[in-house]
């Protein structure tokens, strides 16, 4: 078959942009290439249906093709680690729209409907200065811990959405005892869920005598360890993920003066919904 006449029309990257992790924490042959040279390419009109699919964007799916998509050297998107990812959907927002972004607020003081312009530009700028604190040092013991992929969280979030819509359901008849029995076995699995999401952020603990990787081992220390260590781990993952967190926008409402803080979401659904 000969060569399509059209294929120079097709589409050509818009920006590069740089891993966060410089592809620190991504595995072999989930990033084709240089991680410090993503071409982002502008979403297409198959993209962006994806994106308008509920079930895909409940189960993560419409994300990790997307990803693919506009990020042509990510073969795997669903291994793609937290610290990386607002990065590079951000990157195709703005290849797909362009810099600006219209975001509407509420003002609390006069109820004023204000729309903002937001630079993601400037925004994205956030990842290029923060770093990701992996190394906790316990005396004798040292833990590394690493983001989590994009499959572990929407695994974990997926699990968190059933408990929850679970437990809502039970609470709405309490009186009877049989569904408080459920409800206190729905708050002690949210519970062990959340240190799940912990134990499974620990990449490995280094003993004077061992480096220990094996998932199944570290869950049995910390569950047999006492609570101020798991507290400390916890926090380090907590300042982490805080720290990564995209910083809000400060505006003011053009009607009263009233200053306020913009939290942008990463909400797939509306974050590539506005133009």
């Amino acid at each position: 078959m000969s060569p399509n006449p059209l294929q120079k029309y097709f589409r050509q990257p818009k920006l590069y942009v740089s891993l966060p992790s410089k592809g620190t924490y991504t595995a072999p042959g989930v990033v084709n290439g240089d991680p410090t040279q993503i071409p982002v390419y502008a979403m297409t009109g198959m993209d962006e249906i994806l994106l308008k699919t509920p079930d895909a964007l409940f189960n993560g799916e419409s994300t990790v093709k997307v990803l693919q998509s506009c990020c042509a050297t990510v073969t795997n998107g669903w291994e793609i680690n937290a610290v990386d990812l607002d990065h590079l959907l951000i990157a195709i927002r703005i290849a797909t729209y362009g810099n600006m972004m219209a975001v509407e607020h509420t003002c609390a003081n006069c109820g004023t409907e204000n729309e903002y312009d937001i630079d993601l530009g400037l925004l994205n700028e956030h990842f290029n200065h923060v770093t990701f604190d992996d190394t906790i040092d316990l005396g004798e013991i040292t833990v590394k811990i690493r983001p989590l992929t994009y499959k572990e969280m929407t695994a974990f979030n997926l699990e968190n959405y059933r408990l929850q819509k679970m437990l809502i359901q039970s609470a709405q008849n309490f009186d009877n005892p049989e569904n408080q029995k459920t409800v206190n076995d729905l708050y002690k699995q949210v519970a062990e869920l959340q240190n799940e999401v912990f134990i499974q952020s620990i990449e490995s603990v280094e003993i004077p005598e061992a480096v220990v990787n094996q998932q199944a081992y570290i869950k049995e220390w910390i569950t047999n360890s006492e609570s101020e260590l798991f507290e400390k781990i916890k926090e380090r993952i907590e300042t982490n993920r805080k720290n990564w967190k995209l910083p809000p926008v400060n505006s003011k409402c053009s009607n009263c003066g009233t200053a306020t803080d913009l939290e942008i979401t990463m909400d797939q659904a509306s974050f590539f919904a506005r133009k």
